[in-house]
């Protein structure tokens, strides 16, 4: 469910969003604090965002894109113009794109809970000046959705979506959002996602929250003060964990098969010599280290397992049917995480609640990828996008 900066791709130079700036946006106070799922509150609420093109008079043309668990805001173009790589979703934004710039406003947020300008674990509790640590509250998806309709309604004065889009956990917002919110959004776009995750899932969720957790450097989350830094080894066997879960064998075997990691290897002989593919997510763990906070991740992958867009309601197919969106669900062929046909039980609750073919759509992209296609190969179902937001939105 990672996601992360994009390598700039030739075709994606045209109809750049070009250079962005990320801002913040807060709210709550003691006295009017914002209220969990859970019923626990936070006093204050600083959420990061960054906006594409330009809202109209009507504040009827946003596209709210959400990101996936170790994602950002930053969804298109660059900070600064040495910048290497672009946004999560650049070849989808801009003047000419997909989303277009030149017609829609785009705001990406970073979710509640995370690390990236948003407030999470390693933000200021209010009341004591030191960062929240595991003092801070389990979050949901839900609450990650109910802040954002908070700051667009504030901030912007928009109460209706024209279209929301996620994959993995950002997919799970998207559907939180046509749940919560049926009549404020025209369209949704859930990718790579589901309704409620898998046991299996949840288990690889949890060994990586272990790897973490059993790190010495963790200290029962109050590490940020401390001179080594916090678990930087169980954050970084974290994501190894989870890239593993990302890639299907095909791809792997593809990418790495048996090769050692240097031309004269000492595979036989050396009980450090790495396989490629070791190197490959050794390099994965420590970039995510360089970026991410370690509390955050536990807390964002304790709000996936807790996804479920029925609790609350009756049943399943009773909170589906409160999705009145026309929606299009894109699904990965060798997705092993969140695998196709828990997007095939979604279409199949709308189309028995009576959503014909046409305000219910469903893609499969054909990718070797695994659940990291909606990322890596996201060329492939760029056709069928353009034609569903032209039908549902514009």
């Amino acid at each position: 469910m990672g996601d992360g900066p994009a390598s700039l791709h030739p075709d994606d130079a045209v109809g750049s969003v070009g250079l962005v700036e990320k801002r913040t946006y807060a709210f709550g106070s003691p006295g009017d604090p914002f209220v969990l799922e859970n019923r626990q509150t936070l006093s204050h609420v600083e959420v990061a965002y960054e906006t594409f093109g330009r809202l109209s008079d009507a504040r009827d043309n946003v596209i709210l894109v959400e990101h996936g668990i170790t994602g950002s805001s930053h969804a298109a173009g660059k900070y600064a113009p040495t910048n290497r790589s672009v946004g999560y979703w650049d070849g989808l934004i801009g003047p000419g794109k997909v989303f277009d710039t030149d017609r829609f406003f785009v705001v990406a947020m970073n979710s509640l809970g995370g690390c990236r300008g948003t407030t999470g674990p390693s933000s200021p509790d209010p009341a004591t000046g030191r960062p929240y640590g595991v003092t801070f509250p389990i979050v949901t998806i839900r609450d990650m959705v109910r802040v954002q309709e908070r700051v667009l309604r504030e901030l912007f004065g928009v109460t209706h979506l024209a279209l929301v889009a996620g994959g993995s956990m950002g997919g799970m917002q998207a559907l939180e959002w046509a749940v919560l919110y049926p009549d404020r959004v025209r369209a949704v776009v859930p990718i790579a996602t589901s309704a409620r995750v898998s046991a299996r899932a949840i288990a690889f969720n949890e060994i990586a929250r272990r790897a973490i957790m059993l790190d010495p450097a963790w200290r029962k989350g109050d590490y940020y003060d401390a001179p080594e830094g916090g678990p930087r080894d169980g954050l970084s066997l974290a994501r190894m964990v989870g890239t593993v879960t990302y890639l299907s064998d095909t791809v792997m075997e593809q990418m790495f098969g048996r090769k050692p990691a240097a031309e004269e290897s000492a595979l036989e002989h050396d009980l450090h010599a790495r396989f490629d593919v070791e190197r490959y997510l050794h390099d994965e763990g420590e970039a995510l280290v360089r970026r991410f906070d370690a509390n955050s991740y536990l807390y964002l992958s304790k709000a996936v397992d807790l996804h479920d867009i029925s609790r609350g309601f009756p049943s399943l197919a009773d909170a589906m049917a409160r999705i009145t969106a026309r929606a299009l669900f894109i699904a990965i062929s060798s997705d092993d995480l969140l695998p196709p046909h828990q997007t095939d039980e979604m279409v199949s609750l709308l189309r028995a609640a009576g959503r014909s073919e046409d305000e219910v759509r469903h893609f499969l992209v054909d990718s070797p990828y695994g659940h990291d296609a909606f990322l890596v190969e996201y060329r492939k179902f760029l056709p069928t996008l353009r034609e569903f937001v032209h039908d549902a939105v514009v």
